[in-house]
């Protein structure tokens, strides 16, 4: 895997954001982390003091209750920025893991080391800046959709904004990112199967 490519796609995903970024302050070598569908980037209870670039594929964050119970609760395609911040900034267990819904490849950096670099570099630390600005609007627009919005409003949105796991995920998959039980989930396929079947028929 060619770490310059890769390091790359990293510099042009910032550089979206903001132009002038002076790269040459990150002297940094990446660890590179290819991920078959199914593995794990870190599980729940690592202390991963690592940030991640996820360059290509889809993941997504579950955490699992003490009694067992499995919650999907984001989803994240390539390119973007991933992983805990509370374990890589802080030191301490991730409170969730991030899986791969489909073979993957991201990179990463320890985080200390990265933030020095970027602590020096105004234009970098604008655009991340305006990373995590994006990222507080997305959480923000999900938790407004899942108080004003009905459970068949969400699962339609989560089928456009994500058609490619519609039947990738399992029901109490997309059921938990939803907010609903797998129970609910069936009727509202159903509702929405028939709905159709009837405007084909008229």
């Amino acid at each position: 895997m060619d770490k310059a490519c890769l390091r790359k796609q990293l510099e042009d995903f910032f550089g979206h954001y903001q132009s002038g970024i002076d790269w040459s302050g990150l002297n940094l070598t990446p660890e590179v982390h290819v991920l078959p569908k199914g593995e794990t980037l870190f599980r729940q209870g690592d202390c991963s003091t690592r940030v991640y670039f996820l360059n290509t594929g889809l993941v997504r964050y579950y955490s699992v209750s003490e009694e067992g119970k499995e919650y999907t609760q984001t989803l994240a395609k390539a390119p973007r920025i991933v992983g805990s911040t509370r374990a890589m900034t802080m030191g301490l267990p991730a409170q969730f893991s991030i899986e791969a819904l489909q073979d993957s490849v991201a990179i990463s950096f320890h985080w200390p080391s990265f933030f020095e670099s970027m602590k020096n570099n105004l234009a970098f630390m604008q655009a991340y800046a305006l990373f995590l600005t994006d990222i507080f609007i997305s959480k923000e627009e999900k938790e407004s959709m899942m108080v004003k919005h009905s459970a068949t409003h969400r699962y339609v949105s989560f089928c456009s904004d994500f058609p490619e796991l519609n039947n990738v995920l399992t029901k109490q998959q997309i059921a938990s990112y939803l907010g609903i039980t797998p129970v609910a989930l069936s009727r509202i396929r159903a509702r929405l199967n028939d709905s159709e079947s009837r405007e084909k028929t008229i």
